[in-house]
Order: C-alpha cells, then sequence, then structure tokens
C-alpha cells in the first residue's frame, strides 16, 4: 500500500510540475511578446467570418465575439507598457507556488507513509 501511495504521489508531482512548467513558459513567452500579441489579436479580430462558421453560428453571436475580441485589444494597447512587464514576474510566482503544493504534497504523502506504517498486516500479507 505505501508503494501505490509513493508511486500516486509521483504521478501527481510530475503533472503539477508540468502544468506549472507550462504555465511559467507561456506567461515567459507573454512577457517578452506583448505587443506582437496584441497585433495578433488586432489581426484576428479583423477576419471575416467563414461561411462554414455562418451556419453553426448567428451573426450576432460573432458580433459578440468580435466586439469582445476588439475589448480585449483596447485592453492589451492601453495596460500593455505595465502589463507585460508584469509578467515577467509571473513565472518565478508561479515557481514558488509550485515548490508550496509540492511540499505540501510531500507533507501529506509522509503523513500516510506514517499512519499505514501503523496498521496492522492482515493475515494473508505476514
Amino acid at each position: 500500500m505505501k508503494i501505490v501511495l509513493w508511486v500516486s504521489v509521483v504521478v501527481l508531482a510530475v503533472l503539477w510540475t508540468a502544468g506549472f512548467a507550462l504555465l511559467a513558459s507561456i506567461a515567459h513567452w507573454l512577457a517578452g511578446a506583448g505587443q506582437h500579441v496584441a497585433g495578433a489579436a488586432q489581426q484576428v479580430a479583423e477576419w471575416p467570418v467563414p461561411a462554414w462558421v455562418a451556419i453553426w453560428a448567428s451573426p450576432a453571436w460573432m458580433d459578440g465575439v468580435r466586439a469582445g475580441l476588439t475589448g480585449t485589444i483596447d485592453f492589451l494597447v492601453l495596460y500593455s507598457p505595465w502589463l507585460f512587464s508584469l509578467l515577467g514576474w509571473v513565472a518565478p510566482l508561479l515557481w514558488a507556488l509550485w515548490g508550496l503544493g509540492v511540499l505540501l504534497l510531500l507533507g501529506a504523502a509522509a503523513l500516510g507513509h506514517r499512519l499505514l506504517g501503523r496498521v496492522p498486516p492482515t493475515a494473508g500479507q505476514g
């Protein structure tokens, strides 16, 4: 049972680490590509609606999506001077949060290991 506990902890730690590595790399990329992101979002908002989308989505809904993209672009352009510099701090903060999560995971695993050590073996395990 202890082996199952520790294998589960390792799997969870790997998933936790992979998720935070992905988030940190996205934050790092966004911090370096701030103006390019705003420009790309502007281009996406100006794309014409494909004919196959018009079949499945109503024009009013597509106008709402475009309005949302335009609002996002306006926000990015207005706040980009400090927003993208702030993103430079996100990756280190994410790794600090990752470390806290790993410590909590290891603490819970150690507690579980200790509690499993107190369980007397059954007749078939001896």
